[in-house]
């Protein structure tokens, strides 16, 4: 590599490129990082019995294989109702005569050399996409002149195959560890330009810089969970970036100290404090207004919130909290519980803006601030 690597990629260099494992690199790291230093060589992953590999060329996919059977072209062909099983049978038949299979195809007229050409492509992309559905396993990326039987090639551009493997991901699944935190500020990289869907474009369109993560999310029209997925498969395709980080309208140097009940309370204290001007100003809705935003972070932050609810004044179960850090190493649940409970307490006074104005915003900020 010629290109200064991030620190997260230094763990994983060996002489002529990467290895390491999928779990701790994910695959669109991979990639675009190969995209931008314009590698060319073969990306090699095993997962189980599954050996695939991506042959680059100046940071662009041109080819994909596979041991799968159903990776195979001719498969491939079966399935998208190209061919007919007859036509795969004498194509076999070709195979074992030294013919490759997509020649022999289109020798018999079975298939056009530009059907040939189009189905190739397909069956690259589907290899790739289904490396990115990989829980865990290994990856090495070799630097190396590309082979030169395969005649047919492809040009991919990374960014596209990012964006397209990632719809495929269930948002609410193991992904969520990737998501963007809900206080990240968003801009968009100058000159890197993809293939969005309408619903992309949107989302996309509420990246200003000045909205965070959180109130995109509250912008957005396809939920929480899908508009997380789409913004981190943005970042990943090098299509956004991190601006910095939203100030919050409290002092962001407020870190409670001693123990993690004790930095629960002190959030509890203004939460109680929301909720009860809430409830002055609007009634018992304010309990369904608050919940709505506590619901979706319910989602975006399981490691904090997974099971919590409003309690009847407003507050969060401390104990509850608690358990849920319990999972994360000792050094880590501190800083995760303070990172969740600000992005509780910004999504409440977003609720209060969005629910009686800017004043009365303003006016719960003051009072927090004299507490």
């Amino acid at each position: 590599m010629t290109t200064t690597l991030p620190k997260r990629f230094e763990p994983f260099v060996v002489p002529g490129g990467l290895k390491g494992q999928v779990s701790d690199l994910p695959l669109p790291d991979i990639l675009q990082h190969l995209r931008l230093v314009r590698a060319t060589g073969i990306l090699s992953l095993v997962s189980g019995g599954a050996r695939k590999a991506l042959y680059l060329s100046d940071g662009r996919v041109v080819f994909a294989s596979s041991n799968l059977p159903n990776d195979r072209l001719g498969e491939i062909l079966i399935r998208e109702g190209k061919i007919t099983v007859e036509e795969y049978e004498a194509s076999i038949k070709a195979i074992s005569k030294g013919k490759r299979q997509g020649k022999a195809l289109v020798e018999m007229g079975a298939l056009s050399p530009k059907d040939l050409w189009e189905g190739v492509q397909f069956q690259v992309k589907e290899i790739v996409y289904s490396i990115f559905q990989w829980d865990d396993g290994q990856f090495h990326f070799e630097e190396s002149s590309l082979p030169e039987k395969e005649r047919i090639t492809v040009d991919l551009d990374i960014r596209d195959l990012i964006l397209a493997g990632l719809r495929r991901v269930d948002a609410g699944g193991r992904i969520q560890s990737r998501y963007p935190e809900g206080d990240l500020l968003l801009e968009r990289v100058p000159g890197e330009d993809v293939h969005l869907e309408p619903y992309e474009a949107h989302v996309l369109k509420l990246v200003d810089g000045e909205r965070s993560v959180l109130e995109i999310c509250r912008e957005s029209e396809i939920g929480d969970n899908e508009t997380l997925k789409l913004l981190y498969a943005l970042i990943a395709a090098g299509v956004l970036r991190a601006k910095g980080k939203k100030v919050y309208a409290l002092d962001q140097d407020f870190v409670p100290e001693d123990t993690l009940y004790t930095v629960v309370n002190s959030f509890n204290q203004m939460y109680g404090f929301v909720f009860r001007y809430m409830v002055r100003e609007v009634g018992p809705i304010a309990e369904n207004v608050l919940e709505k935003y506590l619901s979706a972070l319910r989602e975006s932050r399981k490691d904090v919130f997974n099971g919590t609810k409003l309690l009847k004044d407003g507050t969060l179960d401390a104990a509850l909290l608690e358990r849920n850090l319990n999972r994360a190493p000792e050094d880590r649940q501190r800083p995760l519980l303070v990172d969740a409970l600000n992005e509780l307490l910004y999504a409440e006074l977003l609720a209060v803006k969005r629910t009686l104005g800017a004043d009365h915003e303003a006016s719960i900020i003051r009072a927090l601030k004299e507490r």
